[in-house]
């Protein structure tokens, strides 16, 4: 859909204001406890009862005397949760002058943060510089850089009472670098007035640090746009306009590591949000099959879980029949309890499933019973973590055989590949040891580390890793159970 262009006159009024608030001094950042959600769509135009909550970023305890502050902004909160930002303005003047023709409230973000809120070179770039979100005549309006209205004017998102008015810009209408999900964001709130063609910023504020950190999935998911249908989604639901799952970002996670991006990064094999930043790390540490450990169809497998800042409630699925989503009948967990530590947790296999290739998994860890039970959706608190998983460890076994050590397994269907891995520490894993010999594509595999046994004492240790090409990248499986070599050396008196 071509985006509409504004008018002169409003852009006017946008560069007025965007000039007067040029020069970034960033007083304070906007971080919340947990989300806050406003109706903005109340019922006889009554502002939501949830502000009374949100602690106000701006507010001007004086009403000057002898001068026109018909239009000053007397009062401003804003807040956030996985959906949308919201905001509520107070002006001075008390009779709806926020909901006339000739006013606009407005929320200017600074996308790229470069200290300007006046730059229009990023138009239609995904992380276009300049947002504004502006409320006047009972209409939400959201225009980029360059002026282009991002979406249809829509009276659902505002309301007025007296001197107060809401509105709200929901994430998912805004490009992935302003929704202050990745990094904190520049933004400043103004009132302007636009008359005979020409616009005033009668009153703004100072300019404040938006951060609400999401983590979301990365799943495969393919998004269009259809202008009588909006969002068409394809695929595992995981970006933010198809509701994909996502968590405020807390202390409770899984594994380790946890990062947050825009809603927008999904591929095969589910390694988008690992790749797509400079400093991103793999954080999808937190669940994984058991090592050595044979899944059975019809029986049972098992996961291993890392669970870090807390306790919590574990979802999983796995996509077993490979339709490419996530059903209730492939939830293999649902709201385990779980404390801050490591967990084994078995899981029901379908007879029907075949192992023959890679299984897509969603995981998702909530701070609360009951949140998190499906596979999209908001959560403050906790991670979600998706996995294109190889699930069946190679069965490897170990034989002596002169000074040499064979190794020697069955070639499984659901690897490209499989290789056999030597290291001197325990519990290795497979970037930190060395391959031998030659990959295994099929059949009957063996192996042989030569001149080992007899030689220097030493202890040897052994795994073998499976290997598949998803989209041009490779993915491991499960490892092996670790077989090892060990020779001691004896020393009379000692042994």
């Amino acid at each position: 859909m071509k985006p509409k262009t504004i008018s002169r006159r409003t852009r006017q009024g946008f560069a007025s204001m965007a000039i007067a608030i040029s020069l970034l001094f960033t007083i304070a950042t906007i971080s919340l406890a947990g989300w806050v959600t406003i109706d903005t769509n109340d019922q006889y135009e009554e502002i939501d009862a949830n502000w009374a909550s949100v602690t106000p970023v701006y507010q001007d305890t004086t009403n000057d005397a002898g001068v026109d502050d018909r239009d000053e902004i007397k009062m401003v909160k804003f807040t956030f949760d996985g959906d949308a930002m919201y905001f509520l303005m107070q002006s001075w003047h008390g009779a709806d002058i926020l909901s006339s023709d000739s006013m606009r409230a407005i929320a200017a973000l600074d996308c790229n943060n470069n200290g300007t809120f006046n730059d229009a070179d990023d138009v239609g770039q995904t992380n276009g510089d300049r947002l504004i979100i502006r409320y006047n005549f009972d209409q939400v309006m959201i225009y980029d850089g360059g002026g282009n209205n991002l979406i249809a004017a829509n009276p659902d998102w505002g309301d007025t009472d007296g001197n107060q008015t809401e509105w709200q810009a929901p994430l998912k209408n805004l490009p992935p670098g302003c929704r202050g999900t990745k990094a904190p964001i520049p933004i400043a709130f103004s009132i302007v007035e636009v008359t005979g063609g020409s616009s005033t910023t009668l009153s703004q504020t100072d300019v404040y640090q938006m951060d609400n950190p999401i983590d979301f999935g990365d799943a495969p998911n393919t998004v269009s746009w259809d202008n009588q249908q909006g969002f068409i989604c394809d695929r595992y639901d995981t970006k933010l306009p198809c509701d994909g799952p996502r968590h405020g970002v807390t202390s409770l996670q899984l594994g380790p590591t946890i990062d947050s991006d825009g809603g927008e990064l999904a591929d095969d094999p589910a390694l988008a949000d690992d790749t797509n930043y400079d400093s991103a790390p793999d954080d999808e540490d937190g669940v994984a099959p058991s090592p050595a450990i044979t899944w059975t169809a019809g029986g049972t497998g098992s996961l291993d879980v890392n669970v870090t800042g807390g306790s919590g409630y574990l979802n999983c699925w796995i996509d077993w029949d490979r339709d490419e989503t996530f059903e209730t009948g492939e939830q293999v967990i649902t709201d385990q309890a779980l404390s801050a530590g490591d967990h084994t947790i078995n899981v029901n296999v379908p007879a029907s499933v075949a192992f023959d290739g890679p299984y897509m998994a969603r995981c998702r860890l909530s701070p609360n019973p009951n949140e998190g039970t499906t596979p999209t959706g908001p959560v403050y608190g906790g991670e979600v973590e998706d996995h294109d998983w190889l699930i069946q460890p190679v069965d490897l076994s170990i034989a002596i055989n002169g000074s040499n050590v064979d190794l020697s397994w069955t070639h499984l269907s659901q690897n490209d590949a499989e290789w056999a891995y030597k290291s001197t520490t325990p519990y290795f894993d497979r970037a930190s040891a060395s391959a031998l010999g030659t990959a295994c594509t099929s059949g009957s595999c063996t192996v042989s580390d030569t001149g080992v046994v007899g030689g220097t004492p030493n202890a040897f240790y052994y795994k073998a890793y499976g290997e598949a090409d998803v989209s041009g990248t490779t993915i491991y499986s499960t490892p092996s159970k670790e077989v090892g070599l060990f020779e001691f050396e004896l020393v009379p008196g000692t042994n």
